[in-house]
């Protein structure tokens, strides 16, 4: 993936602010994490209707998210990260350079990573325990979730195909290619990677992850298509 197409400093200024929701969760629902949210705003950018950051902001934390960021003067530095990592996303599902290079990966996620040095870390420290390290998400699990909530918080205008014809099957193909990476270890899981991979071809979730990553970028193609053909 391309570095570049990520601002580091924004994305930690915005890990940072997203704490002060985090914080102002109730405890009988659970916290929205950074992924999470990413997740949802590149499903509202390649996807067919016409939105912005707040839909996502709403989808997730609820009308009244920025009451707890006005208690802390924190709402127009966080509207204005949110959307400097909104035009980031934009820029690299652009058009132009998809059309120029489909088979490059453009697309650069805000996705937490928990390598063996740092799970390592933490266990020493006593921040989790070696269960609860082992109930860490998958690589990319929370990220396609964000993602494919925001495809069924807008299925009227995802889902606009007659069952039977070709944009559909295409439109569930690249769909699947997505939620693959939230499948459990399993038999759907197994039956999918047997279909849709060949057999001497080993699967992990990291291959699971860079495929959907792609589909993203094809699904921003397909509905451009879309509505270029309108």
């Amino acid at each position: 993936m391309n570095d570049s197409t990520i601002d580091h400093a924004n994305a930690e200024r915005l890990a940072a602010l997203l704490q002060i929701l985090v914080a102002a969760t109730p405890e009988d629902e659970d916290a929205v994490p950074i992924d999470t949210l990413d997740g949802y705003l590149t499903a509202l950018i390649c996807g067919p209707g016409d939105n912005g950051p707040l839909q996502a902001m709403d989808a997730l934390f609820g009308d009244d998210w920025a009451e707890a960021l006005d208690e802390q003067d924190a709402t127009e530095e966080f509207m204005s990260v949110l959307h400097e990592r909104w035009n980031e996303i934009g820029e690299a599902l652009d058009p132009e350079g998809l059309e120029a290079d489909p088979e490059a990966m453009l697309l650069e996620p805000l996705i937490t990573e928990f390598d063996e040095a740092t799970k390592a870390s933490l266990l020493s420290q006593g921040v989790l325990t070696q269960e609860q390290l082992e109930q860490l998400p998958p690589a990319g699990l929370m990220w396609v979730e964000g993602f494919m909530q925001a495809v069924e918080d807008h299925e009227q205008d995802w889902y606009v195909f007659d069952d039977e014809s070709e944009e559909a099957q295409m439109l569930d193909a690249m769909l699947m290619g997505v939620a693959a990476v939230a499948m459990p270890p399993g038999d759907q899981r197994q039956a999918y990677i047997d279909e849709s991979y060949d057999e001497d071809e080993e699967v992990d979730q990291n291959v699971l992850l860079d495929d959907a990553l792609f589909s993203v970028q094809d699904l921003r193609t397909f509905w451009l298509q879309q509505k270029q053909a309108q």
